[in-house]
């Protein structure tokens, strides 16, 4: 038996569990700082809606201030706003599967409320203070998705990722020392 999925070119999205292909978030491949589910013991120290991080909820991408972000699909900008010591300024935008969502940003170029493009211009990137290095956060839900389930319901986003729009160092846990997260408070609301 022959399977046609062998003898054809790949095609972005086409073999996808949830059809999900996206589009890099800057232009140029940028260095993995912070996995997925790394550090559990320094994030376990934090909760999100209530429940003790499980891990890193998202990636950490080493770039440059002042570099253009992008879009990695078609969506709308559903929330633009600051969590001071966690977050600090970010962008959450929303997609026929869900949502993406972008920290440590410094410029805006787009508004809430907002239709953008996949690969637009959204934001550039930020820094938070000398102590850390300067990074972009960036991290999807997958609806139907769970803010209760130590993730803040955010999933790994590296698999819907072409591998290479991103460098992964070649040890196994990069050098990098991960900022703290806010400490959430009773009826705090969170990204």
């Amino acid at each position: 038996m022959t399977y046609r999925f062998l003898n054809q070119p790949l095609e972005n999205g086409l073999y996808e569990p949830e059809g999900i292909y996206l589009a890099p978030p800057f232009r140029r491949p940028a260095p993995l700082l912070q996995a997925w589910g790394a550090h559990p013991r320094f994030h376990g120290d934090f909760r999100y809606n209530g429940t003790a991080l499980k891990g890193h909820p998202g990636v950490d991408f080493g770039l440059t201030p002042g570099t253009p972000l992008l879009a990695v699909d078609d969506g709308r900008v559903v929330e633009i706003s600051r969590e001071p010591g966690g977050f600090e300024r970010y962008l959450k935008v929303e997609h026929r599967w869900g949502e993406s969502f972008y920290a440590y940003l410094d410029d805006m170029m787009v508004e809430s409320g907002q239709t953008i493009a996949r690969g637009e211009e959204i934001a550039t990137s930020g820094i938070m203070t000398a102590a850390y290095a300067p990074h972009l956060h960036f991290a999807i839900r997958i609806a139907p998705y769970n803010r209760f389930d130590g993730w803040g319901g955010f999933a790994d986003p590296l698999p819907y990722l072409a591998a290479a729009s991103f460098i992964i160092p070649d040890q196994e846990e990069p050098e990098f020392l991960p900022p703290p997260l806010l400490n959430e408070e009773r009826g705090m609301r969170r990204p």
